[in-house]
C-alpha cells in the first residue's frame, strides 16, 4: 500500500511534537491518573474510650462534591452495637448537637439537618456537625464493649438535583469503645 509523502510528513511531525511535549512535561497531565474525589461524609469521635456515664462527641463533616450549592441536607447518625433481646433499654443517649439548624433523636439514632443560615453549602465547601453521645451510668459492660457510628440515611438537595441515600454509609464509620470499671 502506497502512503503519500505529505501524509508521512504529517505523521512524523505529530509524533515528534508529541515526544517533545511529553519530554518537556506538558504531556504528563494528559496521562496522569486523577485523584479520587474526597468522600461526601467523614466521621470521627473525640474519644476512643468511654466509661459508663461518660460522653463522647461524634463529628460528621459533609463536603459538597456537586456542581451547584447544596441548599438542604438531612442525615441520621446511627450507633451500631448488639442489644440483647428483652433488655428494652438502650444503654446510651444522644444528648444534642452543635452547628446544625435542627437535630433530635429518632427511632434509628440521631438526625440533623442543615438549612438557613447554615445552607447553602457551595461546591467544594464543607460543613461539620458535632453530635453528643453518652453511655448510661448503669450501662451493662458485659455486652456493650464497642459502638460504631454510621450514617443510616442521607437526603440532600442541590442546584437542580436531589441525592437520596437509604443504604447505610458504613465506609465513614467511627468507633467508640465502652470501658467498664474493674470488678472488685
Amino acid at each position: 500500500m502506497f502512503i503519500p509523502a505529505s501524509a508521512m510528513r504529517r505523521v512524523r511531525l505529530v509524533a515528534a511534537l508529541t515526544l517533545f511535549l511529553t519530554l518537556m512535561g506538558f504531556g504528563r497531565q494528559a496521562f496522569a491518573v486523577a485523584d479520587p474525589p474526597a468522600p461526601r461524609f467523614t466521621m470521627s469521635v473525640d474519644r476512643t474510650t468511654v466509661a459508663p456515664g461518660q460522653a463522647a462527641n461524634v463529628t460528621v463533616t459533609f463536603t459538597n462534591r456537586e456542581s451547584g450549592p447544596v441548599n438542604f441536607l438531612y442525615a441520621t447518625v446511627t450507633p451500631d452495637f448488639f442489644v440483647p433481646a428483652g433488655s428494652g433499654v438502650a444503654p446510651y443517649a444522644f444528648t444534642g448537637c452543635t452547628a446544625a439548624s435542627w437535630c433530635g433523636p429518632n427511632q434509628f439514632g440521631f438526625s440533623y439537618n442543615l438549612t438557613a443560615p447554615q445552607a447553602p453549602v457551595a461546591p467544594g465547601e464543607s460543613r461539620t456537625v458535632t453530635v453528643s453521645f453518652r453511655f448510661a451510668p448503669d450501662a451493662d459492660c458485659a455486652w456493650v464493649t464497642k459502638v460504631g457510628f454510621y450514617l443510616s440515611y442521607v437526603y440532600y438537595e442541590y442546584d437542580q438535583g436531589i441525592h437520596d441515600s437509604l443504604p447505610p454509609i458504613a465506609a465513614t464509620s467511627s468507633l467508640v469503645t465502652l470501658v467498664c470499671p474493674a470488678v472488685p
